[in-house]
């Protein structure tokens, strides 16, 4: 019967926190001014042909990070690249309308008694418990 308010007692003590890194890939496409003036014209813009970098293998996963001790769970399953693609605009000339690249992107998740400090640094999102540094 004494284990009971004992356990409950060393878990609100507790003061240590808990993060986590996530790495994945992000992909954003961009229009060119020939792609916003076909459109502007009322007409859809076609994809002739496209061009596409390389591309390149990634370490995607995440890393828990447990006290101190960063724990990497990885693997090198995503990739990374961009691309162009063209169309002809108005006038019938091949320029390029879209550009697109995907990318690595790593947002580090936190838990723990003392984020409701986390405010004070720079692009925190999330409450007093747990929250994101992006």
């Amino acid at each position: 019967m004494k284990k009971i308010p004992v356990s409950a007692f060393l878990a609100l003590s507790l003061t240590g926190c808990v993060g986590a890194w996530v790495d994945t890939t992000s992909k954003t496409t961009s229009k060119s001014s020939a792609h916003d003036q076909l459109t502007s014209y009322n007409e859809k813009p076609l994809i002739t042909r496209s061009e596409k970098s390389p591309s390149t293998r990634e370490w995607c996963g995440t890393t828990l990070l447990v006290v101190i001790i960063p724990i990497p769970l990885k693997l090198p399953v995503c990739e990374s690249y961009s691309e162009i693609a063209y169309g002809k605009n108005v006038y019938g000339v091949e320029k390029p309308l879209l550009y697109t690249s995907q990318s690595m992107t790593s947002t580090f998740y936190a838990c723990g008694p003392f984020m409701f400090m986390a405010p004070l640094m720079h692009r925190y999102q999330g409450n007093a418990l747990c929250g994101t540094f992006p």
